[in-house]
């Protein structure tokens, strides 16, 4: 049995020593519930860590509500709802819902945690419930029908004239918790521990652990790696980016593709060349052209600005255009899809393709079906 120990002793020290890969076989990360804090040293798990993964006065157990619980000396039990190992601070609270009670008489002589920040209290046991009152709190896991037990910041004046006028017995306590706010008292607090100093290794993603089977050197194991905050911003400023220029691309091709195929329903190919069956000049002609054309007594198209003045309408997403009758572009020679946008010529009522009457109206003042030479500018 002896010599099994010795050989178990042996084997740990130097699987701690040797690498991080054999330090997470035997000292691998525990957790009481899915959602609760991971439990690694400079914490361990009581019930499923060999002794040497903890450092000493870290020990948690875990409950059957599934929760972390760490003792504190004179039998003094929290539940640990958070551990922040890079800044190395825990959040405690009650397991039965009453810090302040629990701050009443608490110490922390002989744990290896201190407060981050000390506040003081004047807690007030009252007939009447003053909560209403501005700077005053009523804790209600130490109240009850007869009795109201009121918290407010040591030193409040109003407080302490309001406590003295209802005739409340009140005393002060000094809790490490924040002063600004007295609901803090009722809530949770925040101890933090120096030693063992691990910060180092967690910034640099390594895992900390003893150096060998005895003494209290603690040392970094495993390849340098990112830290989860470092490794969350590069996720953040490169995966974002690349993920935006993809949508982007994306919205192009698409743009490229819906493009093609209207030009392809009006037979020009993609590539831009033109097709003898069907109207597709994409230009307007220039101020010279029309100079030269209303010269020799030929119609000129309208200009842009009254194009655009022409109403659009919409087809329905079943495809129902004004007419029941009229389900072609005369332009194009192409049917109606769902959802395209049309331009109605007001006079006639005659409408077409947006892009297929926009063009012949930049080179012909008349409606494409009745022929009306009359200029509709």
């Amino acid at each position: 049995m002896a010599s099994s120990a010795i050989f178990f002793s042996f084997f740990l020290s130097l699987s701690l020593h040797v690498s991080a890969t054999d330090l997470d076989d035997i000292c691998p990360v525990r957790v009481c519930h899915p959602r609760g804090p991971e439990i690694r040293f400079p914490f361990r798990a009581t019930d499923f860590h060999p002794e040497r993964c903890g450092y000493p006065g870290f020990d948690l157990s875990c409950n059957v509500r599934g929760q972390a619980i760490l003792q504190l000396p004179d039998s003094q039990y929290f539940v640990v709802d958070l551990i922040n190992y890079e800044e190395q601070f825990v959040v405690l609270k009650d397991p039965s819902n009453c810090l302040a009670k629990r701050l009443q008489n608490l110490t922390l002589s002989g744990s290896p945690f201190v407060a981050e920040q000390y506040g003081r209290f004047t807690f007030a046991s009252c007939l009447e419930d003053l909560s209403s009152l501005p700077g005053i709190e009523r804790v209600d896991c130490l109240s009850d029908q007869q009795n109201n037990v009121l918290v407010s910041p040591a030193g409040d004046f109003y407080a302490f004239w309001y406590f003295s006028e209802f005739g409340c017995r009140n005393w002060t306590v000094s809790a490490p918790v924040s002063w600004q706010h007295p609901t803090d008292i009722t809530e949770r607090v925040v101890l933090k521990w120096d030693r063992p100093d691990c910060r180092g290794c967690e910034e640099s993603g390594r895992r900390c652990g003893f150096k060998g089977s005895a003494g209290s050197d603690v040392g970094c194991f495993g390849k340098p790696g990112l830290s989860k905050r470092t490794k969350f911003w590069i996720l953040t400023s490169v995966m974002l980016p690349s993920l935006l220029c993809v949508s982007g691309l994306s919205c192009y091709l698409s743009s490229l593709a819906q493009l093609s195929r209207h030009r392809a329903r009006q037979g020009q190919p993609p590539n831009g060349e033109r097709s003898a069956n069907n109207v597709t000049d994409v230009s307007f002609p220039t101020s010279a052209s029309r100079e030269t054309r209303s010269a020799s007594n030929t119609v000129v198209g309208i200009d842009l600005a009254t194009i655009e003045s022409y109403p659009k309408i919409q087809v329905g997403d079943d495809g129902q255009v004004p007419r029941q009758d009229d389900h072609i572009c005369a332009i194009c020679l192409s049917e109606y899809e769902p959802k395209e946008t049309l331009r109605t010529i007001p006079k006639c009522g005659h409408y077409f393709h947006v892009q297929c009457i926009d063009q012949w109206l930049g080179l012909n003042a008349s409606c494409p079906l009745c022929r009306d030479h009359k200029r509709y500018a």
